[in-house]
């Protein structure tokens, strides 16, 4: 039976009142005896509200969190086909370790899926040097018989190839990349490059024939995820943005995200205890390197990093709240044709105003048009059947030529 209990996942309940600061935090280093099985150990994980444990059981703990997100909601079929997407940070790599481990089982611990990986290489995007090949080729090697492929970011699906076929190559022609530097704002290339990058995901998936995919956001990863998309004037699909299961994608396939209720502390703390070595830190995601104020992602993601160290349970909050927001699951209503979120085609004054704003400023010094005509003009943007919802409008607008898609 089970000993983990219910209060070990979830929100901390009574510990928001506690001062984190005022527990001892970090690994332990001296010997002393596990708090869960008593046995002494050389070196005790101290998690945040919790006593200190030996490195055998604070693995179970973790690993039980990520086997109870996909189990308690019964969402995984058996024998489903699995996209993995890694990306080289300590997240993907920490969700490749415990999905692996959890297919090595016994028969009756094992989690029934037959499981791929797919690295999407984003390196060329950023303007940096390919990625070290010889160390996919060694996580290939070290989580066989997982299967391994690379494709690169802006790359059509069918330039898909296993990691033992691929060799890194500079393309003058990404046509992303082109797109990316018509774009005005840094905020507009962020979130045009994040749903770019989940529709590359999802055709590799369906070239692949896998029904799910599994990504690496943890909490305070979905807490910004939150608050940015209510920023950028997605707030009708933010309830997707932060579920378990996410099924906007095209073609059936369904975005899971198992390590949701996984921290920070406890990714670090893995990543020690299996002596795991990321590739990427989260402050290299593609524009981090102009600053906090460059962006409106930025921004949102200093902001909640900031809560994350001096108040870690306002995370944990947002997060939940997030989790609380219901879905709007109108089948008649039509899909953006860019984000696959469900079209805000109800007249709102909200909008309206937006689109008035913008005529204005676009009109500029050449303003003659009467109010009448300027809300006019607004009514029949809102009206124009573009297929874009107003956040992918937003972009759209930001391109100096050319089309969105």
């Amino acid at each position: 039976m089970c000993s983990i209990g219910e209060d070990d996942f979830g929100d901390e309940g009574a510990a928001h009142a506690m001062v984190v600061e005022s527990l001892p935090l970090g690994i332990v280093l001296s010997p002393g005896n596990c708090s869960k099985c008593d046995v002494n150990s050389g070196e005790l994980y101290k998690l945040n509200f919790r006593t200190a444990e030996c490195r055998e059981c604070f693995l179970a703990y973790a690993r039980h969190k990520f086997r109870a997100a996909l189990g308690a909601a019964k969402i995984l079929p058996r024998n489903a086909e699995v996209l993995l997407v890694l990306d080289g940070s300590a997240e993907s790599l920490v969700l490749l370790d415990m999905l692996h481990f959890a297919q090595t089982q016994n028969t009756f611990k094992r989690l029934h899926c037959n499981a791929r990986v797919v690295y999407v290489e984003e390196q060329q995007v950023q303007g940096r040097d390919p990625v070290d090949l010889e160390a996919l080729q060694r996580l290939s090697t070290q989580y066989a018989p997982f299967d391994f492929y690379v494709i690169e970011l802006g790359a059509l699906p069918s330039s898909l190839q296993r990691i033992k076929d691929y060799s890194p190559f500079l393309n003058a022609n990404n046509e992303l990349i082109h797109k990316l530097q018509k774009l005005r704002s840094l905020t507009a290339r962020q979130d045009y490059l994040q749903q770019q990058r989940k529709n590359l995901i999802c055709s590799v998936a369906q070239c692949l024939q896998c029904t799910h995919v599994f990504e690496s956001n943890i909490s305070v990863d979905l807490a910004t995820q939150l608050l940015t998309a209510i920023a950028l004037g997605r707030g009708g699909s933010a309830a997707l943005d932060v579920a378990l299961l996410d099924d906007r994608l095209s073609g059936d396939v369904k975005l899971l995200r198992p390590l949701k209720d996984l921290t920070e502390q406890e990714i670090q703390f893995y990543i020690h205890a299996q002596r795991l070595k990321p590739h990427f830190q989260k402050g290299s995601r593609y524009g981090m390197e102009h600053g906090e104020t460059a962006s409106l992602q930025n921004l949102t993601s200093a902001f909640v990093a900031n809560l994350q160290q001096n108040f870690a349970s306002t995370v944990s909050t947002v997060f939940r709240t997030g989790d609380k927001i219901a879905v709007n699951s109108n089948p008649e209503q039509s899909s953006c044709v860019h984000c696959r979120s469900t079209l805000d085609s109800e007249l709102s004054d909200t909008l309206l105003a937006i689109e008035y704003s913008r005529s204005v400023s676009e009109a500029g010094v050449s303003l003659y048009k009467s109010g009448q005509d300027l809300e006019g003009l607004a009514k029949k943007r809102l009206e124009n059947k573009d297929g874009l919802c107003h956040a992918c409008r937003a972009i759209q607008t930001e391109l100096d030529s050319g089309n969105l898609l």
